[in-house]
């Protein structure tokens, strides 16, 4: 057979699984959501053990939390060294400015920030 959509005939075979098991989920998710009577105990919620392991995760995650080598390194990589640089940067460049108008370098009439 001829490829639909540029797929394989087991890959588009796939897909129509997957989408038929999505509006299976979402037939079913609907159908306790509207019923009055089924979640009257969980305050009117559809409980989702997934999503309640997710979120028990996250709010568990600094408990579990073991520092280590990648650990140690990853919070040096992204937080230090940038806070650092960019303040060697600044650093620089204010004093470079200083020492231009201290000198006579810069005139009043050309610095960004002035009074009038």
């Amino acid at each position: 057979m001829a490829e639909k959509y540029g797929l394989s005939e087991s890959e588009y075979q796939l897909i129509l699984k997957q989408a038929a098991r999505r509006a299976e989920m979402r037939k079913e998710f609907l159908k306790q959501r509207t019923n009055p009577w089924k979640n009257a105990a969980e305050a009117g919620y559809v409980f989702d053990e997934a999503h309640q392991r997710f979120v028990s995760m996250k709010a568990t995650q600094v408990d579990f939390f073991q520092p280590n080598r990648r650990t140690a390194l990853f919070g040096i990589c992204s937080i230090i060294i940038p806070m650092f640089t960019y303040g060697y940067l600044i650093y620089n460049e204010r004093n470079g400015r200083e020492e231009k108008v201290r000198s006579g370098e810069l005139r009043y009439k050309d610095r960004l920030f002035k009074l009038s």
